[in-house]
């Protein structure tokens, strides 16, 4: 799995103005809502969405291909493994703030995509009113940012640990129900739920009113 920094240095070579996490967080979305890709199709569409102006060489090719890869093992498996892309503890606030609302950009961006495959191969998608909240929260979870009266580092730090934990699991319940074939190998993490439900979103966009917002 390439880390946010390599991923970051393709951007940069390839002249992409993005976070390397709403690259993640769109393919996390994709994958959810039942995209599969062969290698050459992700690199065109990992080259679309980062806006490059140039081809991926083979270098960045393979981490990008290598990021696809691992990110769809991890949410298949059911292990509860995926981990969002994002930057390490020592990155400025702001911008591991900023890089949750992207990842959650790209996962809504990733996720309508595919649904609208879905939906010329299949018809008109039915979700869960599960999915259907939990697309909202994610949503709203993009409009996040930093007020000025963000002054209390371990609540801060607090913050931004149950917001992305929030939506890790979050993204593999949404994954697991919306690929029904997962869930009907016995695959389903059986701690997803309760795990899920102990992080309200109420409760973590009511102190975004206060903190994050």
């Amino acid at each position: 799995m390439p880390d946010f920094d390599q991923l970051a240095d393709i951007y940069w070579r390839l002249g992409g103005m993005q976070s390397p996490s709403q690259l993640h967080g769109y393919l996390v979305g994709l994958l959810s809502a039942g995209g599969e890709l062969a290698s050459d199709a992700w690199l065109e569409q990992a080259a679309h969405y980062i806006d490059a102006v140039e081809a991926p060489d083979r270098e960045d090719s393979r981490a990008l291909v290598a990021l696809y890869e691992a990110t769809h093992q991890r949410l298949s498996a059911g292990e509860m493994e995926l981990q969002l892309l994002l930057p390490d503890d020592a990155a400025e606030v702001s911008q591991r703030i900023d890089s949750i609302a992207q990842w959650c950009e790209g996962y809504i961006a990733g996720f309508a995509r595919q649904g609208k495959v879905v939906q010329r191969q299949q018809g008109q998608q039915q979700y869960s009113a599960d999915v259907s909240e939990t697309l909202s929260d994610i949503a709203a979870i993009s409009q996040v940012g930093l007020s000025n009266d963000d002054e209390d580092p371990v609540r801060r730090e607090q913050d931004i640990f149950e917001i992305s934990e929030y939506l890790r699991l979050a993204a593999i319940t949404v994954y697991l129900e919306c690929n029904q074939e997962i869930i009907a190998d016995g695959v389903r993490p059986a701690n997803t739920d309760t795990a899920k439900a102990s992080i309200s979103p109420a409760g973590l966009f009511g102190k975004k009113s206060k903190k994050l917002h």
